[in-house]
Parts: C-alpha cells; structure tokens; sequence
C-alpha cells in the first residue's frame, strides 16, 4: 500500500507539468485555474491514466521485491538454512530444506502444524528449520522466547507442538507451565529465555524474514522458493518434489 500512495504522489507530480501544459492555454487570464485544480479536474475525467500508473507501479515493485529477495536468498543461504542456533526437525542431513517462519499465535500457521509434521513422517529426507518470528504481539515473542529456550534442554518439538495446539492464555506463566508439562524444565526456561542471545537471533529473524519479503505467517521456503501462507500437505509434497528436481 505505501508503494501504491508513493507511486500515486510520483505520478501526480510527474504529470503535473504536463497538465499545466495542457490547460495553460485554454486559461481564462482574468479566473486562472491553480495547478492542483487543474489537475484534480484531469484526473477527474480520465481515472483511466492514474489506474494504468497505479498498476504499471504496483507490477514493477513486486517485480523489484522478487528480485531483492532472490539476492538476499543466494546471499543469505548459511543463515537461511544452517544457522546452528536454529531448531531444526526431520533429518538434519535431508535432501530438501524447509524453513518456516512463523508466530504460535498465528491461526493458519496451527493449521499448517500437522501438514508440515505429516511431512517429515511421510518423507524421511526432509529437514525443517523453524524460524521463530513472533510479530503479532508481545506474547507471540514470549512464546518464541520459551520456546527457544526449550531448544536448549533438548524439548524444542515438544514445547514447539504443545504451543501451537494451545488456545488459551498466552501470557508467560501459562506458557511456562505448558512447556513443563511436556517435560521441559520451567526454572530454566525462566532464566534460559532471558538470554541476550535468544533476543539477538529474533531480531536476526526478523531481518531475514524483511530481507526474502516475508511479511506475514506462515511463510516457507521450499528449497530456494518461496512460498507465504498456508500449504496443505498435498501441496507441501508437490514443492518438495519440484526442489528435489532442481537440485538434481
């Protein structure tokens, strides 16, 4: 949307000298138009011209992301997809990445849980990487927080499926006690989640996710391609299939 009102303000000041142009002589000397209501009249009578624009700007922008995100994608790859402070499920040494980036409370990102975790039981050479990316409120960062922390004892995947089926309160005492009910120590993910460490990699997160163009949740990379929102199973398997042909 910003894109769209700059490229309206661009369009508009481009076109102003024309439209001067183009009324200035048919001025009436004695009550002379003023340029803005010159233009206003323009637009008035041909919103054709500025819906042209609009959409020749919209395309050019979404073409210039596809290309920043590509760089940053080849730029990128060992954070992308080897951070060693990442949590990763399926086979560490898969044939094909996934990597999620997503937000426990977000609801389309539960209802890719039990797609992606049918995944890796369907196919054995896959490796997921979770990047948390906690950007809907600060108990979406206490649960990444948690969960992180959990990562250190070893229960990522516990704690990590316990929050995204939870539907209850997220503040951080009923967080700390779901992710000591499936075996994680509570005291230690009080003070592990504290860590500056944990902070800094959110923060590497969401720069990472700002530098592929991902700006909601879920958002997945199946191999090298980008995919936002929510996948079913079926059609999880079918981008694996396609990375797994192009990296062949």
């Amino acid at each position: 949307m910003r894109a769209i009102l700059i490229a309206l303000a661009l369009f508009l000041a481009a076109m102003g000298g024309y439209f001067f142009k183009e009324f200035a002589a048919a001025r009436n000397p004695e009550a002379p138009l003023a340029l803005d209501e010159q233009i206003s009249q323009y637009l008035r009578t041909h919103p054709e011209e500025v819906m042209t624009a609009l959409k020749l700007a919209q395309a050019n922008d979404e073409r210039r992301q596809r290309v920043e995100a590509q760089q940053a994608l080849e730029l990128q790859q060992d954070q992308i997809f080897n951070n060693p402070a990442d949590p990763v499920l399926g086979n560490p040494k898969g044939d094909v990445t996934v990597v999620e980036f997503f937000d426990y409370r977000c609801p389309y990102c539960k209802r890719t849980t039990d797609s992606l975790m049918g995944l890796m039981k369907d196919d054995p050479n896959i490796k997921v990487v979770f990047k948390e990316f906690p950007i809907l409120g600060p108990d979406s960062v206490v649960a990444a927080k948690i969960a992180l922390a959990a990562h250190r004892q070893g229960r990522y995947e516990q704690v990590h499926t316990a929050f995204m089926a939870h539907k209850g309160s997220f503040e951080e005492a009923a967080l700390l006690d779901l992710a000591a009910s499936v075996g994680a120590d509570r005291n230690r993910l009080a003070a592990d989640m504290q860590d500056p460490v944990i902070v800094a990699l959110l923060r590497a997160n969401d720069s990472l996710a700002a530098a592929l163009g991902i700006t909601g949740t879920p958002g997945f990379l199946f191999g090298k391609q980008l995919v936002p929102g929510a996948v079913s199973l079926e059609d999880m398997k079918k981008l694996v299939s396609s990375a797994r042909a192009q990296a062949g």
